[in-house]
């Protein structure tokens, strides 16, 4: 069968509607992590499994009292909360939020609480906004995150916090409340306090009654419980007949509270249509019983994910070889306006999975089969882009498992607020995702049947790159003349002479990988890559022979050879990473760094910082123990075929090293 075959069958059987309505159900439900709602849901996803005749499903427990950890992470503590309420009680009368009404209005983790008192303005909570306002025994408004608050509430007296989305967040929606919260752990849950969440516009009627002499005060009532409880998670699987003990890894996040239709009920409903489409085919022996094990796996994001992963890798018989994750899956074209985003496996798993994909879109954009009569009628709007953080995949491509690991999802205005309904949820959406992850499933599943049209897709795919690598070229080549600094063009100089050994490196992994996944291999086409990969690094030689190949400082040379060994086990908890990035000043005493390094790490935090921290993450990924920093900065400029600033770089791991995450 081929691939066109394959997703004009899926066609007929996946169903888009049927996932909308689950979507629909499934947001309904609180979904906070390691809640009793939290479990509900997982119990109604496991009756559906049985409706369908699954018989393979396990329910996983898991701590979660904010002291255990998995990895470097500790585990969320268990809350629920039955009702709670904002008043405004001066200098009028007027409900402010009902958690019956919109339940992102109470922040979670908030303890319970019945108090009447005055409100106060604190702008972005900085450390000068609590020194200029008396906050003890007040309730503070700010648009500062709750959950980076908890301490410095605490030491200035402040008994509460109503958070506010910030001028961007609100823009053009200025009655968006945002999903926010405190997410105490053991070490802070005895400061930690409540929280409300109102909209932009309900704050600035608030501040204005503040700003105009007239004294704000409220009734907080709040009835929750936070505890040393469970959290969970669900996982089935279709076992492979040949080879069970490589798993191909599909995961969706549950969690989020109601409604989160897009993010991420939307995933968790697809995830089962995918699993009852694929065992319809088998039952109905359309397709073949897959070679390799597939496993569904529905998550707490993050903290389940964790403690599954840590689980099975003790396993001996688990062998991991690749991972999608499905992530806010159903936008709607018009009434969200986002493309559906691929985000592509690391650089630091070389992937035929990449070229595969996108190779399965092209065939489904314009398939009218994959047209829901209910949903979108116009071609698909999408995006193919780098590696990017943000959710369960992260955790798969990093150790222990370290398998290529790609996100299927969209940017949404409205993710993380009461905006995220199911009327933004659109079937045809959903089809269009679901048929692009089967066939992609299904095609990495047999060992023979794909094999040959694999590899003359990625064959495709390589020549598409040689032209976006001979154009980096061209344009770091110009760079390099316009370049002052006589030890930056020697750098620049150095690398450039280098990355064309990176690039091929690289590709005849992909092809390794390709290998090691599938059998029946082309030796002709085998041998075409290689006599290809020779010819065009010959020919780039001799392009680049016009850069003369200068010394670099002895230093620097010494630097960009060492090997930086990870310090910690599992995957990277990058919350101290990102703490240094955005107040990388706190450097200069704790690291002695000058003022020249801080410059240099403001310059590259905000190249780090966009698609979700995506290339702090490629920078983490690469850092395998084996890797040295010269080797970490070649590969990463075939990232986004561009050269990063080379002693920003240096910087960066400079600080990495200062935080005692890595060593020599």
């Amino acid at each position: 069968m081929h691939l066109q075959e394959l997703v004009d069958i899926l066609a007929r059987e996946l169903s888009g509607e049927r996932t909308k309505k689950l979507t629909g159900r499934l947001s309904q439900y609180h979904r906070i992590q390691a809640s009793k709602e939290f479990l509900t849901v997982v119990e109604l996803l496991k009756d559906e499994l049985k409706i369908i005749g699954d018989d393979k499903y396990q329910i996983h427990e898991y701590i979660a009292d904010g002291t255990k950890r998995y990895y470097s992470w500790n585990s969320p503590i268990s809350w629920d909360i039955e009702s709670g309420s904002l008043k405004m009680v001066e200098p009028e009368i007027k409900n402010l939020c009902r958690f019956t009404e919109v339940p992102e209005s109470i922040c979670t983790h908030s303890k319970s609480t019945e108090v009447t008192a005055e409100v106060v303005h604190i702008n972005e909570g900085k450390r000068e906004d609590f020194e200029k306002t008396d906050v003890k025994g007040k309730i503070v408004l700010s648009s500062a995150s709750p959950r980076t608050m908890i301490e410095r509430l605490h030491e200035n007296g402040a008994i509460g916090i109503i958070a506010y989305p910030s001028e961007q967040r609100a823009k053009g929606y200025l009655e968006m409340i945002q999903y926010v919260g405190l997410w105490p752990n053991a070490d802070n849950v005895d400061k930690s306090t409540f929280g409300f969440s109102l909209s932009r516009k309900q704050a600035l009627e608030i501040i204005n009654h503040i700003e105009t002499g007239r004294k704000v005060i409220v009734k907080a009532e709040i009835a929750a419980n936070l505890y040393k409880g469970k959290m969970h998670v669900l996982s089935t699987k279709i076992e492979g007949c040949k080879k069970p003990e490589e798993e191909i890894i599909v995961i969706a996040h549950i969690c989020h509270p109601a409604p989160s239709a897009n993010d991420n009920a939307s995933g968790s409903a697809l995830l089962l249509e995918i699993y009852r489409t694929i065992k319809a085919l088998i039952d109905k022996k359309i397709v073949e019983q897959p070679e390799r094990t597939i496993r569904f796996l529905w998550v707490p994001e993050f903290s389940g994910t964790l403690p599954w992963i840590e689980e099975n890798v003790k396993s001996n018989s688990f062998t991991p070889i690749l991972c999608l994750n499905l992530d806010m899956v159903g936008e709607h074209p018009s009434l969200v306006g986002y493309p559906f985003t691929l985000n592509k496996a690391s650089i630091s798993t070389p992937t035929f999975l990449n070229d595969l994909i996108s190779e399965i879109i092209d065939k489904v954009k314009d398939n009218n089969a994959v047209i829901e009569q209910g949903g979108w009628q116009f071609p698909w709007n999408f995006r193919i882009k780098q590696f990017a953080g943000g959710s369960d995949h992260l955790l798969f491509n990093d150790e222990p498992t370290r398998i290529p690991s790609v996100m299927f999802g969209h940017p949404d205005t409205f993710h993380h607020t009461n905006l995220d309904t199911i009327e933004k949820v659109d079937p045809t959406t959903l089809k269009r995702v679901g048929c692009t992850a089967v066939a992609t499933v299904l095609a990495s599943s047999f060992t023979a049947e794909y094999s040959k049209e694999v590899q003359r897709i990625c064959i495709k795919g390589l020549q598409k790159r040689k032209g976006l690598f001979l154009e980096m070229l061209t344009s770091e080549l110009n760079h390099l003349k316009e370049i002052e600094s006589e030890s930056d063009k020697k750098l620049n100089s150095f690398l450039l002479n280098q990355i064309i050994n990176t690039f091929e490196n690289y590709e005849k992994k992909v092809f390794r990988n390709i290998a090691k996944t599938f059998s029946n291999l082309d030796t002709e086409l085998v041998e075409f890559v290689n006599n290809d990969l020779e010819n065009f690094k010959q020919s780039i030689q001799n392009f680049v022979e016009t850069i003369n190949e200068m010394e670099i400082d002895e230093e620097v040379s010494e630097l960009l050879h060492k090997v930086p060994v990870r310090k910690w086990d599992g995957p990277l908890n990058s919350k101290i990473i990102y703490q240094a990035l955005n107040a990388p000043e706190s450097l200069k005493e704790s690291a002695k760094f000058t003022e020249e390094k801080i410059s240099e790490i403001k310059q590259l935090a905000k190249i780090l910082m966009k698609n979700y921290g995506g290339l702090t993450f490629e920078i983490i990924n690469l850092i395998d123990n084996e890797r040295n920093i010269n080797e970490i900065l070649l590969n990463l400029g075939l990232i986004d075929w561009k050269l990063l600033p080379p002693m920003s770089l240096l910087s960066f791991i400079e600080m990495l090293e200062s935080l005692q995450l890595i060593e020599y």
